[in-house]
């Protein structure tokens, strides 16, 4: 009843507005024409006033007489703009007055730009001030009525007009003539109407405006508030112009520039609010490109004088209105495929609103529409529009609010989730808490060592079954509260089965369960791991509640793609009580079970009970013996060597920090750091800490991803593998972790086995990185080219005869050379900067044998350098030279030189080979880079690659034909030595 009483409400409201807006004078049903420059009216008994509309007299660049009809003049069709190219004119028409007509009233609507109005050779009413140039003339363009009573039945109606700014000049809307008195009646109409139409936007504009600032969020009131603004300025400078009839004193430059500027930006403002509503109709940058134009125009009205521009007008009109069609369209079809982002009835509400407008700028845009007097078209397109828009809002507010109620809905759920929550973990928690603190109780006071250690194994298996019940409870609450995911995955049934025995041995062994497992080693189902494990736990912790000396049968079945797995037992149990059906234990387990697309069924047998879990098969794996692997480095190997290795735990929780370094007590020393600032103190004092654990949330100035991304730039993911402890499984959070420059993370809360199993798999990552550095490296070494050696040693051997000394010399240098190439793989990954030097010497020395005087070479380094404390990559340098040698000088004509310069630049390392050979083009450098798929020597590659891996550094290349080569390496500083005064901090 009392939607029908809304809706005979809304009926009734939208009769009253149409009556309104359409109960003005009609006179476009008026047939009757000028012709000739001549109109009869007197025949006419049934309407008050009619249009004086038909073919005029028109003489172009002249202003005729007004007391003289020129017969053989041109005709001009009125209303529309005069078709020559005159600035100025002369429009004159005849008119037979009826009879029933005393007082005459003329409504002049729009003659660009100015004009005069003579009747019978009498001025009666100017707008402006007409002349035959544009420095005299005096523009004006309002609409006005103008009455007055003739002496006689016939009419000489002449009309001067100028025109130097409108690109469509003359009388282009039509000029009404009628009865006086219903003229003005019909234009207090017009005027009001306008008004309230003002009004009524203006109260729009002001109420999305208000429920903006209430919400600032939904700045979709914002645009549409601003676009109710914008057409109100648009209906009081347009239309019946009540602007400049309530000031007639603004000037025309003004008025016309924010009437035409307005207009055009309306469009800009209401395609924002679209695409607010909807975010996938486009983005914002296509917005500004698709509108570009129309907002280049609008700039340009502004500063431009007045109607300088009004030629490309309906251009950018019709422009305007193409986009807005295709929205309308787009909007539709998104719709009709059901991908739209906003609900369904918002989208076509939203496209009925704008296709309103269309039709209100469609019409706006044909002067023809105006005939009558009324632009029907053009009312009903704002009438439309105006209801849609708000319509729309109300409907996206109706929505809205039925979405907070649904969200109260959820949020009651989670408070009642809460309530069980707190009911269950009573219920369930507090019997094994106590267990354990009696458990603790006994050991402190049991002497002997055999009872304490099962007392000791009893309490783990304890807390281990109390972290899945946890697990069961955080699980229950998320699927009560719809916030549950499953991450399905092929799982080995058998391994799971067995992990859930083992944490039921104790149990199982004093209820003297017999175990009898059927499963197969390689049987897989579709499932996730830990909620598996949580399931099977409940099941078989229901099932030793109640059975003492009985046999447990696992076995399973594949049927049509299904694992049935069935847990049976050989006397009939409490399960099938009442307490048992309603068990928080397999309440969980059934969600559980349904949350993995699988079933669960409970049957009760004369001797005992059968559940029964249907699981989708993943696959069975045929089982494939282990291949050793020389290569592999086996877990009891790591554990060996880290025995000496140093752990630096980095968390603030005290109690976590020692829970960890008891659990890593025998394999590792630990050292723990509360703070940041005190990990970094500790690493700077201690680099050579095997690895690194830390915390997800660090106290102080610094977090824990600054404290990570400070690591990165000291040490490489080689050099110091770093876990990250977190709490967040989010993969916004863990891809973060990975960009900071972690090596893994490990979830909380962890065991020892996983946080064991973690360590090993980095350590296992980090040997064979280093091994493969290693091999890299032996590989380099072979790379000796042969012609080398020979060459050295063909130099050496004419030595021999001419210059003992010299030959000496160089065996002693080409010796040193190869010792270093050789052993550098026995002395780790790196070298003192002083070792590189004097192998550099050496190698160049050698060189010089061949060359002669032709090579020349040179280093420059920092004076505040100890080069015997700073380390560097092992054949960092020597590559570079050997390069700048062979192919930047050895083809260059003349002599050469090669230099090296080693400077200190913000705590890092600044490394310059320079030669002035013959250079190299800009795809030589791209191929050197590996910017560009190419085969290049094994040196180059090599070193750009450990700068990279082992440093964490820059290698660029800058280079020009004829000119010569520079490469330039920033590296990390790194110290050697700690007993030394670092110079560089």
């Amino acid at each position: 009843m009392k939607k029908l009483i809304g809706y005979l409400a809304i009926v009734c409201a939208l009769i009253a507005i149409f009556y309104m807006i359409f109960s003005d004078q009609k006179t476009g049903s008026i047939n009757i024409k000028a012709i000739e420059g001549k109109l009869d009216l007197r025949e006419i008994t049934d309407s008050s006033f009619v249009p004086l509309a038909g073919d005029w007299k028109f003489i172009d660049n002249s202003f005729i007489s007004p007391t003289q009809f020129l017969s053989q003049a041109n005709n001009q069709y009125v209303p529309g703009p005069w078709s020559s190219n005159a600035h100025w004119g002369t429009y004159q028409l005849i008119v037979q007055l009826p009879d029933q007509w005393n007082e005459i009233g003329l409504r002049v609507r729009n003659i660009w730009s100015a004009h005069t109005i003579y009747v019978n050779g009498s001025p009666i009413s100017l707008g402006g001030t007409v002349a035959d140039s544009k420095q005299e003339m005096v523009p004006d363009n309002r609409s006005y009525e103008v009455y007055f009573t003739p002496e006689n039945r016939q009419l000489l109606i002449t009309i001067h007009v100028s025109d130097f700014y409108n690109a469509r000049s003359g009388i282009v809307f039509p000029i009404d003539i009628g009865d006086a008195k219903l003229m003005k009646e019909d234009v207090t109409r017009d005027l009001t109407l306008e008004w309230t139409a003002a009004f009524c936007l203006l109260m729009f504009c002001i109420l999305h405006v208000a429920i903006y600032i209430l919400r600032t969020k939904d700045e979709a009131f914002l645009f549409s508030g601003l676009y109710f603004l914008i057409l109100t300025v648009i209906v009081v400078t347009r239309g019946e112009r009540l602007l400049i009839r309530e000031f007639p004193s603004i000037p025309f430059e003004v008025y016309f520039r924010i009437q035409d500027s307005i207009t055009f930006l309306s469009s800009f403002i209401l395609i924002l609010f679209v695409i607010k509503m909807i975010p996938s109709i486009m983005k914002l940058r296509t917005l500004v490109l698709l509108f570009l134009p129309i907002l280049v125009y609008t700039v340009l009205i502004v500063f431009l004088p007045a109607r300088t521009l009004s030629a490309a007008q309906y251009l950018f009109f019709f422009y305007s209105e193409a986009i807005f069609s295709s929205i309308v369209i787009y909007i539709v079809y998104l719709t009709i495929r059901n991908r739209i982002s906003i609900r369904r009835n918002e989208a076509i509400i939203l496209a009925i609103m704008l296709l309103f407008l269309v039709i209100f700028a469609t019409s706006g845009s044909f002067d023809n529409l105006f005939f009558s007097g009324r632009n029907i078209l053009n009312r009903i397109g704002f009438v439309g529009f105006t209801l849609a828009m708000n319509v729309f809002l109300s409907m996206r507010l109706m929505n809205r609010a039925e979405e907070s109620e649904s969200l109260t809905t959820k949020l009651q759920k989670a408070n009642d989730a809460k309530d069980d929550f707190l009911k269950v973990t009573t219920q369930d928690m507090q019997q094994p808490l106590h267990d354990a603190v009696h458990l603790i109780k006994s050991i402190t006071r049991e002497n002997d060592q055999e009872k304490k250690s099962e007392q000791l194994y009893l309490a783990e298996q304890l807390m281990e079954n109390m972290v899945y019940l946890l697990r069961d409870l955080h699980d229950y609450t998320r699927i009560r509260f719809d916030d549950y995911a499953i991450q399905l995955g092929s799982t080995n049934l058998r391994m799971v089965i067995l992990h859930v025995i083992q944490l039921m041995q104790l149990t199982f062994a004093k209820k003297n369960i017999n175990i009898n497992e059927q499963i197969s080693d390689q049987l897989f189902v579709w499932a996730d791991e830990q909620r598996l494990t949580q399931v099977l736990i409940r099941i078989m912790a229901e099932i030793s509640h109640d059975a003492s000396g009985d046999s447990l049968t696992i076995e399973s079945e594949q049927i049509e793609g299904n694992v049935i797995l069935q847990l049976t037992t050989n006397r009939k149990s409490m399960t099938s009580s009442t307490y048992r059906q309603h068990s928080p234990g397999l309440i969980m387990t059934e969600e559980l079970i349904g949350q993995m697309n699988g079933k669960i069924s409970i049957e009760h047998l004369d001797d005992g009970i059968c559940f029964r879990l249907s699981f989708a098969l993943s696959e069975v794996k045929k089982t494939v013996p282990a291949i050793e692997d020389p290569h592999i480095i086996k877990s009891d190997m790591l554990v060996e060597d880290r025995e000496q290795q140093t752990i630096l735990i980095v968390e603030d929780d005290v109690m976590h920090a020692e829970v960890i370094k008891g659990m890593l007590n025998d394999s590792y020393k630990i050292r723990i750091a509360y703070t940041a600032q005190e990990a970094l103190s500790y690493y700077n004092n201690h680099p050579y800490i095997a690895m690194v654990i830390i915390d997800d949330v660090i106290p102080g100035k610094m977090n824990s991803l600054d404290l990570l991304q400070h690591f990165r730039k000291q040490t490489s993911l080689m050099e110091l593998p770093i876990l990250m402890m977190t709490s967040s499984e989010y993969p916004s959070h863990i891809e973060m972790i990975f960009t900071s420059g972690a090596n893994d993370y490990l979830i909380k809360p962890f065991s020892k086995e996983t946080l064991m199993a973690r360590l090993n798999a980095v350590e296992q990552t980090k040997q064979s990185m280093l091994k493969a550095v290693e091999y890299e490296m032996a590989f380099l070494q072979t790379q000796i080219k042969p012609h080398f050696l020979y060459n050295a040693l063909s130099s050496i051997i004419s030595f021999c005869y001419t210059d003992g000394e010299r030959a000496a010399h160089l065996l002693s240098m080409l010796s040193s050379f190869l010792r270093y190439i050789f052993e550098t793989s026995r002395d780790g990954q790196f070298s003192t900067l002083q070792k590189e030097l004097e192998i550099i010497e050496a190698y160049v020395e050698v060189e010089k044998a061949r060359f002669g005087e032709r090579l020349t070479f040179s280093y420059e380094i920092d004076p505040f350098i100890v080069t015997e404390n700073i380390q560097i990559p092992n054949l960092l340098l020597q590559p570079l030279v050997e390069n700048s040698i062979r192919h930047g000088l050895f083809e260059k004509e003349g002599p050469g030189h090669v230099q090296v310069t080693i400077a200190i630049h913000e705590s890092n390392l600044s490394i310059q080979v320079a030669d002035n050979g013959i250079g190299m083009s800009a795809m030589q450098c791209a191929q050197l880079m590996g910017e560009v798929n190419t085969n290049i020597g094994i040196g180059f590659t090599n070193v750009r690659r450990r700068v990279h891996d082992l440093t964490q550094g820059q290698l660029e290349i800058s280079s020009l034909l004829g000119e010569g080569t520079t490469i330039h390496i920033t590296i990390p500083i790194k110290e050697g030595r700690k007993d030394v005064e670092s110079n560089y901090s």
